[in-house]
């Protein structure tokens, strides 16, 4: 078990206007490639810290997003 397993919260943003929320979220390179294989409409994503809820930080569908924060 790595020492970041399961960090982060994403909210998507969809170009329909719909909202997807994950709790569980490991390596945030390898979810930005799950969204441009599953929701190829994202917009932009919000990633928080899952433990205490903070916001971290937004990407833009097409930036380059790290592993980790």
């Amino acid at each position: 078990m790595g020492k970041h397993k399961n960090d982060y919260s994403v909210v998507a943003f969809l170009s329909t206007g719909e909202v997807k929320k994950w709790s569980y979220v490991g390596k945030l390179d390898g979810f930005a490639k799950f969204l441009d294989e599953k929701h190829s409409d994202w917009m932009y994503i919000n990633v928080y810290n899952r433990r205490t809820r903070e916001y971290l930080k937004r990407f833009y569908n097409g930036n380059k997003v790290p592993a980790y924060l």
